[in-house]
């Protein structure tokens, strides 16, 4: 299937066929043996010693007096594969103090918070970061001209006032502050120079998000680079559950496990030969330090315009790891009982997409056998997914989907299609399966929802030129391994009241627009309705560049719809409105957006003819369809394909916190660039909404959410 037609907007706003091509990527992981290490975080005592969960100081915060803690931003190396030549160089969370034991030295992904419901935290983050990033940074986009160890703490999900969202312009540095940084001056007037002051109310059902680093310029080497932790609310609908089955928490020593995923590709001891400006550009970098791409090639991506060479280092459109992590470690292994557990999936790829599946391992070589024909695995299916929440908390009704379906290109649908940043709560039992292994398996294409065979590695991958050998990676369908024991321990798991049928609707805030079953919400009358646009073009150096947009074209930008970061606000709101926001992709991808602040239900998505889009209201070519059932609930980061119009309906309430929350200059000087109107009246608050498909993101597909009151 060829990448769909999508509009060029911005500078030209011509019409145009994007027909990406891709090669050989510049550097591969060497071939790393898959399943010799224990999964980290596998139980309470692996994820206090082997990950690292944060505990709070014996001091309450200042100016608040909240329950406070302190974490640390820093550098520091994590074997991340047994045979990996070297320990990775990371940046990342590292917590001044732990419950118990202490993990030694840094952890990848470390400094795990478990909050609860009602009891709001404040933080205090310390960056203690050295001045020269552990990847290539291009200097050509927005921001990146600054400091390289700039940081801006995001709590992913978070309803938290705008000084705490960890916005790309409140970024600081050991040195150094951004233009809406104001957090010290509400919350810790004696902060350091280092440190920057996050208020957390909590007030939010229970439900897994993350914190990541969001700073202007870098965010997408500072996720990677390893500054990105779990985030877990807790409440008491949740703890109710437990008594119908749902298995205890596991930091009260129960069968929940988080499953965090990421892709890389590590530097090989042959960097020099396949990538001869690394060793220049990153005199430091060992062999099994990241590698991250830094070339733009013609050959992997359109480049068209350019009236001279791309930089070196240059922003990619999208970067693809060749080898899978969870909970930060290279093709780990859980070992599991024959009993009920609890997996909390996050998806933290820079911009890979996962269709999960689960299959019992067959005793080949490489534990999965694919269809010659099909590509599809020929293993036996492994247990099926009782899909209870997404990362908005729990659904009105948990959705059982099954674990071997394979992603099929005609409808983009699979197993858990599951983008950048989304996120599932699951029951997966194991009972069935004692004395066997399970692989957690994806074959999601990349880009989604065309892709590449480039950047799908397996052994006798077709159109891959990368050999990977069997029980090795390079390997992007593998992603780590249940190892099910042949027995239980203790007492047996009480009988599981939760199915189908069950009504969670409790567990969450009252919908906006009531779920219909199989049906469209209904969207309260008289809501108002936002037309917003996706799009792509091309930069000043030919490079292709992604924007968010209005469906109203700009008269000096060439009659396009995108809209640069920097350009006025558009999407100006006031406290407590509702709204809905239609959204209209005009590029070829599939855009994860994510809302900062808010919450969102899905009512519907809708084909329509993208081919000669000329503004406002566009032309449909197929009836809207409901979103899927396993999306019926709560969501921030929303699925958005090609050639569809995606409908989600949202309000903008603001946190209550016990302080005055500030006016963002930046802010209203975005959404009111000759000053306030007169008759405006309350504070503006910044935030943002933007892909998160993280190169997307920073270039330039961001845009501001000011909200007015």
């Amino acid at each position: 299937m060829k990448r769909r037609t999508f509009l060029q907007t911005g500078a030209a706003a011509t019409a145009f066929l994007a027909m990406r091509r891709y090669v050989k990527a510049f550097a591969q992981s060497s071939g790393l043996m898959k399943y010799i290490q224990p999964l980290r975080g596998n139980n309470v005592t692996s994820l206090v010693t082997n990950i690292g969960v944060a505990a709070p100081d014996l001091a309450p915060a200042p100016v608040t007096g909240a329950l406070h803690y302190t974490i640390g931003i820093e550098q520091f190396t994590d074997q991340l594969h047994p045979t990996l030549p070297n320990p990775t160089k990371l940046w990342s969370y590292k917590p001044t103090n732990y419950p118990g034991a202490t993990p030694a030295g840094g952890r990848h992904l470390g400094g795990i918070i478990v909050a609860q419901r009602g009891t709001p935290i404040q933080i205090t983050f310390r960056n203690n970061l050295p001045a020269t990033h552990i990847l290539p940074v291009d200097t050509t986009i927005m921001g990146a001209q600054l400091a390289q160890n700039r940081v801006a703490t995001h709590l992913h999900g978070g309803f938290v006032p705008w000084i705490s969202d960890g916005g790309p312009f409140s970024w600081w540095s050991p040195t150094a502050r951004g233009e809406s940084f104001v957090n010290n001056a509400v919350l810790n007037p004696a902060a350091l120079a280092n440190e920057a002051e996050f208020y957390y109310p909590n007030d939010q059902s229970a439900r897994f998000m993350w914190y990541h680093d969001h700073a202007i310029g870098t965010t997408r080497l500072n996720a990677y680079a390893g500054i990105a932790s779990g985030y877990i609310i807790r409440d008491g609908f949740e703890a109710g559950l437990k008594a119908q089955g749902l298995p205890e928490y596991i930091e009260l020593g129960g069968n929940e496990i988080p499953v965090v995923i990421q892709d890389k590709i590590f530097v090989s001891p042959t960097i020099a030969a396949q990538d001869p400006t690394w060793p220049t550009l990153m005199p430091t970098s060992l062999p099994g330090d990241l590698w991250y791409e830094h070339l733009y090639n013609p050959k992997r991506a359109k480049l068209t315009g350019s009236k001279g060479k791309t930089p070196n280092p240059s922003v990619t459109p999208e970067f693809f790891g060749d080898t899978m992590l969870a909970n930060g470690t290279v093709y780990p292994e859980a070992t599991v009982e024959p009993r009920r557990y609890r997996l909390r999936v996050l998806n933290a790829c820079n911009a890979r997409f996962l269709n999960l599946q689960m299959y019992v391992e067959d005793g080949s070589a490489d534990s999965i056998t694919l269809n010659p024909l099909t590509l599809a695995p020929t293993n036996p299916k492994g247990p099926d997914f009782l899909v209870l929440g997404t990362e908005g908390g729990f659904l009105p009704k948990p959705v059982l989907v099954p674990s071997n379906v394979p992603f099929n290109p005609l409808t983009m649908g699979g197993g858990l299609i599951t983008a950048p940043a989304e996120r599932w709560d699951i029951l997966v039992d194991f009972s069935a399966f004692a004395g066997r292994n399970i692989v957690l398996y994806n074959d999601a294409p990349a880009p989604f929802p065309m892709g590449s065979p480039l950047n799908d590695y397996y052994p006798g991958a077709v159109g891959n030129p990368t050999i990977t050998t069997p029980g090795f990676g390079p390997n992007t369908r593998q992603i780590m391994r249940f190892k099910v024991a042949s027995t239980i321990t203790g007492p047996a798991d009480p009988p599981l009241t939760i199915s189908a049928t069950t009504d969670l609707t409790l567990g969450n805030d009252p919908f906006i627009a009531p779920p219909a079953p199989g049906g469209i919400p209904t969207v309260p009358p008289g809501t108002p309705v936002r037309l917003l646009t996706l799009n792509e073009a091309f930069d000043p150096f030919g490079r292709l560049i992604q924007f968010l947009g209005t469906a109203t074209a700009m008269k000096n930008k060439g009659g396009g719809f995108a809209r640069m970061y920097t350009d006025p606000a558009t999407e100006v709101v006031n406290r407590n409105a509702t709204e809905v926001w239609q959204i209209i992709n005009l590029t070829a991808d599939t855009h994860p957006i994510h809302f900062h602040l808010v919450n969102v239900q899905i009512v519907s998505r809708q084909p329509f003819r993208a081919t000669n889009y000329g503004g406002g209201v566009p032309t449909y070519i197929g009836p809207a369809r409901p979103p899927d059932p396993n999306e019926a609930g709560w969501k921030e980061t929303v699925r958005m394909n090609p050639g569809e119009v995606t409908t989600v309906i949202m309000q903008f309430k603001l946190p209550t916190v016990p302080f005055a929350v500030p006016t963002s200059p930046r802010a209203a000087g975005l959404a009111f660039p000759l000053g306030l109107p007169a008759g405006t009246v309350g504070t503006a608050h910044e935030y943002v909404w933007h892909c998160h498909i993280l190169e997307h993101e920073e270039h330039d597909m961001m845009r501001p959410l000011v909200v007015m009151g």
